[in-house]
């Protein structure tokens, strides 16, 4: 099909805007919660089709001798196997349209309000994705009968063992019982200390007395403050969201819905075309205009084995999480 487009440089249809795009990531980097989150692996210029690989290293197969070696023994010798993480790249963006007229003629800067749109959009549009890689995970955790305040049952079905209707919130001994599990199950800490959880505000109704100040723990820059960080407890980093939507019955308020606890690289962002500003290419003698955002990038949870994945969705719910639409 003749005309402009992306894959021939010389046709060079769709126009950049260089300094809107910086603005454009400058401004919706603070709106995004769950894009924080993932280990952005570069997918550029691969031309290897729309999927992304990356090795995968694990820990060696037998590990040395707690007898030591003695002094005739050979030393020991060892291996370590390599798996391939897979990640499909696709194509993230939307649009909106306007008139010459409109543009002309209004009382104020109509690009400034569609850009503003088009920010809070690719904002949330990337965050679900991220979420909807998260709910794909095997390992759901829940109030023990669905009404214990303290114990936790898990699972590793990708499903929920608790009762849906089940009335306890997440509570502060809940969250320790999270921590223990996630540290035996060797999950590495989010940032060499801590894990981090991400739910709603009334989510952590419960919990939120009992956070540490973010301002007690950032001291010198010691860490650096996430998007929607609201304080610390347990060795747990908060995180306030309203991106993702709510889900009844799991999130009736009074701290009764959905949380995710992370550890480090739990989901891998594979990035090819960071996300950009773009004018529509002008049509009818410049009377129809437009402007959209786009990138080309996809989200994957790098460990298929429950064993070994890096988050565990809080979900007192029979159903799996991954039911939700985002």
């Amino acid at each position: 099909m003749a005309g402009q487009e992306y894959a021939t440089a010389s046709l060079g249809g769709r126009t950049s805007l260089p300094h809107l795009t910086s603005w454009f990531r400058t401004v919706a980097q603070p709106l995004m919660r769950f894009r924080q989150l993932c280990d952005v692996k570069e997918a550029i210029g691969t031309r290897k089709g729309n999927t992304f690989n990356w090795d995968i290293l694990a820990n060696v197969t037998t590990g040395g001798s707690v007898d030591g070696i003695s002094e005739t023994a050979a030393m020991p010798v060892d291996e370590f196997t390599i798996t391939v993480g897979t990640c499909v790249v696709t194509e993230f963006g939307n649009s909106i349209p306007l008139t010459r007229k409109l543009k002309d003629m209004s009382e104020y800067d109509v690009k400034s309000m569609l850009r503003q749109s088009l920010v809070n959009d690719m904002a949330k549009t990337v965050d679900k994705a991220v979420f909807k890689a998260f709910s794909s995970g095997l390992l759901i955790a829940g109030p023990a009968a669905g009404t214990h305040v303290s114990s936790v049952d898990i699972t590793s079905a990708g499903s929920a063992t608790t009762s849906a209707s089940g009335t306890a919130g997440l509570t502060t001994a809940h969250v320790l019982n999270l921590v223990d599990l996630m540290k035996e199950r060797n999950i590495p800490t989010f940032d060499g200390d801590s894990y981090l959880c991400i739910s709603h505000p009334s989510t952590l109704t419960n919990i939120r007395g009992s956070l540490i100040s973010y301002g007690q723990y950032t001291e010198s820059g010691r860490k650096t403050i996430l998007s929607g960080e609201i304080g610390m407890f347990g060795g747990v980093r908060f995180i306030e969201q309203t991106n993702v939507a709510k889900v009844t019955p799991t999130n009736a308020g009074n701290g009764v819905g959905w949380a995710l606890f992370v550890g480090g690289e739990a989901c891998v962002e594979a990035l090819a075309v960071p996300e950009e500003l773009i004018e529509k290419e002008v049509t009818d003698y410049g009377r129809s205009l437009g402007l959209g955002w786009y990138g080309t990038f996809g989200y994957k949870l790098p460990f298929a084995l429950a064993a070994n994945q890096r988050s565990i969705f809080w979900w007192p719910n029979v159903s799996s999480p991954n039911v939700m639409t985002p």
